[in-house]
């Protein structure tokens, strides 16, 4: 097969994404308001023009028949029904739209993305008046969160990208006939690097043994956040300047899980719920370029981080939780996940689309990963445009799930970034959430700065 048919081809860890969509919801949602109301007839002519020249906005998924092979990013055109204009006014009320929409996934063999346009806004955080917000909608297998700000970097900016060549695939029946023809030699492969991570997997732990490597994080005890969604979904931002949280001694993705770790503990208090000491976050971290071992879309991990709620000094208990960071991206360095990674590219995709139609979503857990999800990302700089309006901020939502009934997302910009709080109604107040929050960011910047 050519490199270029390889290379359309969904590797096995963007196909389970694929897959798993259809049975959990995934897609991912990243807000970016602009300081000025646009006019949306025009703005969507021009979006839709610029999405021509975006690589990863001019595919969609066509499966293979009877998951035979992979399925395969083929070439679409942007359409105008890819862009929802909403005449919702206000900020808060954008925020409801938002949340209403991760209902309506995206189908990927339509399109992996959608575009949810609000042209006048009133009362978002650092507007000068009236402000516009567009909401790019992503289905995971097309990008992980690095990914899709760059896509999304790629959409607003002032110049438009060089345009790429799109993927070349075979014909579905030709795509099935080659995953036939290839069954043996992956059984093959998948058994060789089987082998290979077993091996690492033994370094891995004699590492750990020796103390050389960081211990893995141990389940966590469940809480009242550790359920499925109940209600209304709801979301809420918390927009700061980035020196806020960048100004101290730690990082601002650490300085923003000490505000968490506070806010968690304020809220499992006030709702007459124990605070347990292995209080934690699940924290998506990035695989460095350098270390990737396949070609997946999807190149993070996920790591369980100790919050600390029992070190009083907020100081102290940043420190602490970055030492737990430190720890969790230290041990995610070994080879052993990389060899790991491999072996998985080399399974059948008809045993990947197997196993992910037998997974229990429902059964309870006796533990737990993490309280909450935290994604951490940084935008870049401040220099994209909707409508000849400057950025003002971005924001995005980690997915709920079964076992996580609160997550929060840490998003940067420019000067700004914003502390969102993604949970339902029957699960916690968000408004009074939000409220503990701000009060705890209040007490970490006092006590960092």
């Amino acid at each position: 097969m050519s490199p270029r048919l390889t290379g359309a081809r969904l590797t096995a860890v963007d196909a389970r994404m694929f897959w798993l969509s259809r049975r959990l919801a995934s897609d991912q949602f990243l807000l970016f308001a602009f300081d000025g109301a646009v006019d949306g007839p025009s703005v969507v002519r021009a979006l839709l023009a610029r999405a021509e020249t975006v690589a990863d906005l001019c595919v969609r998924v066509r499966e293979t028949p009877a998951a035979l092979d992979y399925p395969y990013w083929v070439p679409r055109s942007p359409t105008p029904d890819l862009v929802r204009v909403d005449d919702t006014p206000d900020w808060q009320g954008c925020l409801d739209r938002v949340a209403a929409s991760t209902a309506d996934q995206v189908d990927a063999t339509v399109s992996p993305w959608r575009l949810h346009l609000f042209p006048a806004v009133t009362g978002v955080p650092g507007g000068s008046g009236v402000a516009s917000v567009a909401v790019l909608q992503v289905a995971h297998a097309l990008a992980d969160g690095a990914r899709a700000s760059a896509t999304a970097r790629a959409l607003f900016a002032v110049d438009p990208p060089t345009p790429a060549q799109p993927p070349a695939a075979p014909t579905g029946a030709i795509a099935a006939a080659l995953g036939v023809l290839e069954f043996p030699a992956r059984v093959a492969r998948t058994a060789r690097r089987a082998r290979d991570a077993a091996a690492a997997d033994r370094d891995r732990r004699e590492a750990t043994a020796s103390g050389r490597l960081p211990a893995p994080p141990v389940g966590r005890t469940p809480t009242v956040l550790s359920r499925p969604a109940s209600g209304d979904l709801a979301l809420r931002c918390l927009v700061l300047p980035r020196t806020a949280l960048s100004g101290g001694p730690v990082a601002v993705t650490v300085a923003a899980l000490t505000a968490i770790s506070v806010a968690l503990a304020d809220h499992l208090e006030a709702v007459g719920a124990e605070v347990p000491d292995d209080l934690g976050a699940e924290v998506t971290i990035g695989i460095p370029p350098a270390s990737r071992t396949t070609l997946a879309r999807n190149a993070f991990h996920v790591a369980g981080v100790d919050l600390h709620p029992g070190v009083e000094d907020l100081s102290r208990r940043a420190e602490a939780i970055a030492d737990s960071l430190r720890d969790r991206r230290r041990r995610l360095d070994h080879p052993a996940f990389g060899v790991g990674d491999r072996a998985t590219e080399a399974v059948p995709a008809a045993v990947i689309r197997a196993d992910v139609a037998r997974a229990d979503l429902e059964a309870v857990p006796t533990t737990v990963g993490g309280h909450t999800v935290v994604s951490s990302v940084y935008r870049g700089a401040s220099d994209l445009m909707l409508g000849g309006h400057p950025v003002l901020m971005t924001a995005g939502f980690p997915a709920l799930s079964p076992t996580v009934g609160l997550t929060h997302g840490v998003h940067g910009v420019g000067d700004t970034v914003t502390l969102s709080v993604t949970t339902s109604a029957g699960v916690v107040d968000p408004d009074a959430y939000a409220t503990r929050l701000r009060h705890a960011v209040e007490r970490v910047v006092e006590c960092l700065q």
